[in-house]
């Protein structure tokens, strides 16, 4: 494509992209919000509470819906209702328990980057290379929020 060479055009996650800021800065600001991002995941850790959540909800649905006899056609209706009943009460209790961890540092404020905007192929095959960032966001119209 023409404008894989333009200093305010980058790929990122096998798209084209557009900023005002330098290609480089651009991608510094996208790493660094990545990784805040990650060490934001880590830290919760919500992944473990709301799966072992929903595992508990399901495990007590089961056997609530065993020891009541109900056919076993209620467990396709109530099943997925522990599941997320399990999922949201594993959720609030993490976020309970982390609240009130002494060593729960809390993390700085997540990095801002400048507005992107997604290259159309079309616009990226037939586009000068030389153009300016703020030429292709006119051809590329209004963007929305």
């Amino acid at each position: 494509m023409s404008l894989d060479n333009n200093p305010y055009c980058f790929t990122f996650e096998g798209r084209l992209w557009v900023s005002e800021l330098p290609r480089e800065e651009m991608l510094r600001q996208i790493t660094e919000q990545r990784a805040w991002d990650a060490a934001n995941a880590a830290h919760e850790r919500w992944g473990l509470a709301i799966s072992m959540g929903a595992v508990i909800g399901v495990v007590v649905t089961l056997a609530v819906v065993s020891s009541v006899g109900s056919p076993p056609l209620a467990n396709l209706f109530l099943l997925p209702i522990g599941f997320g009943v399990g999922a949201v009460l594993g959720a609030s209790a993490n976020k309970r328990i982390r609240q009130n961890t002494p060593q729960n540092s809390p993390l700085p404020e997540r990095p801002i980057i400048e507005r992107m905007t997604r290259v159309p192929r079309s616009l990226a095959a037939r586009a000068p290379e030389q153009s300016s960032a703020r030429e292709i966001l006119d051809w590329i119209g209004p963007r929305k929020s």
